[in-house]
């Protein structure tokens, strides 16, 4: 099976997507969903052809991140910043699929294909996870949880949807700092721009360790922090 990779050594260590899969990243909202997809882009864009819609909800912001890192338009990676419903997503990756051989599709928010109805989410999940399989393509899908403090919550409320269910792997991007008193960030227990990232990777039985990596506020982008599992 041919292998997906993030740009990140240390998250590629545990997570294997190959072609075929349905990823999600998760998190709570403006934590940094869109900007690791575009952070991972920007580090593959040499090693794999690349699809990225980004719709209504964050089209601006998704722009802004990908002009920061000079990610452009060119043979390996292709833009599509207008709203699609399911219908119209599956023709236009069939179609980047047979005229460009794409390897991975990144989809920037749930939301702009969801309705907020259970049956909907189920239904319209099932598809994305059929339409992986049946073009040999991953895809990557972003979905927001809940405003919580508490670390565990972005996983747990994601387990309540359908999303959880169809879904090959799970990345949950957790950030300390943002729930911290600034007590705790200047005492030093929780260090500021530091995002926890784990993987599930069975849903049920594995999760990986929490892998740390750094946002820059400047670029809009994660890094990698030397001495993380």
């Amino acid at each position: 099976m041919d292998r997906i990779y993030t740009g990140f050594e240390c998250l590629d260590r545990h997570l294997k997507i190959y072609k075929g899969d349905l990823v999600v990243i998760g998190a709570r909202p403006a934590i940094g969903k869109t900007c690791l997809m575009c952070t991972m882009i920007e580090k593959t864009i040499d090693k794999q052809k690349t699809l990225f819609f980004t719709m209504q909800t964050n089209k601006h912001k998704a722009i802004e991140r990908l002009q920061l890192l000079n990610v452009k338009e060119n043979d390996n990676f292709y833009l599509h910043d207008n709203f699609v419903d399911y219908e119209e997503l599956l023709l236009i990756v069939a179609e980047h699929k047979i005229k460009y051989d794409i390897d991975v599709v990144f989809i920037a928010s749930a939301l702009d294909l969801y309705e907020y109805t259970y049956h909907m989410e189920n239904e319209m999940t099932i598809k994305l996870k059929e339409l992986a399989n049946k073009l040999n393509v991953a895809i990557v899908i972003a979905d927001s949880h809940r405003v919580s403090g508490k670390k565990y919550s972005c996983y747990i409320d994601l387990r309540h949807k359908s999303l959880i269910k169809y879904a090959d792997k799970i990345i949950t991007i957790n950030r300390p700092d943002r729930t911290a008193t600034e007590k705790e960030i200047r005492d030093g227990l929780v260090e500021k721009g530091v995002a926890e990232i784990r993987i599930d990777k069975d849903m049920e039985e594995y999760f990986s360790p929490w892998i740390n990596l750094k946002f820059d506020n400047n670029t809009f982008t994660f890094n990698e922090i030397s001495g993380t599992p």
